[in-house]
């Protein structure tokens, strides 16, 4: 079945609300593709001034995930990998998009409810951004580091 789902994210220090479809399985129902749009806010520390606080710009991430299968009756462990497409806020930066990957690791804990399956996901993992704030000194990066994210999805 293929799925959608939203949920809340942590991104390198940035909070993000993001929206997602998942492919049905494939390959032995071993693998699926996620596409992934999160609307991000600058809140990370590092960032905070009165100009750039809270600004607002998007990530897209396309991704392969892999399923080692059902650990129980109703939880799944799962791996993701694939690329990451930002649209930074012209505060930062003065690209208009800019290229990276990730990867992450997430567990999948699901109702029972055979007619549409919904679960609830934990995700944790590292973004790691080719591009840089180059408008702040230094131009240090924005989008590397740790990533944890929660949410829900239903599958159809």
């Amino acid at each position: 079945p293929f799925g959608i789902g939203f949920g809340l994210a942590d991104s390198a220090g940035n909070f993000g609300l993001n929206i997602e479809i998942s492919s049905p399985t494939f390959a032995h129902d071993f693998l699926m593709v996620r596409a992934e749009s999160q609307i991000d806010y600058l809140s990370s520390p590092l960032f905070a001034t009165s100009e750039n606080d809270w600004g607002i710009f998007s990530t897209h991430r396309l991704g392969l995930v892999g399923s080692s299968g059902w650990n129980s009756d109703t939880i799944r462990l799962y791996g993701e990998f694939g690329g990451i497409l930002c649209l930074p806020t012209t505060k930062i930066s003065e690209d208009t998009m800019q290229f990276g990957i990730y990867g992450l690791f997430g567990f999948e804990f699901f109702f029972m409810d055979t007619s549409t399956p919904i679960a609830y996901y934990i995700e944790a993992g590292s973004d790691g951004l080719f591009g840089k704030a180059d408008k702040i000194a230094g131009s240090p990066s924005y989008y590397n580091g740790f990533s944890t994210k929660t949410g829900m999805r239903v599958y159809f």
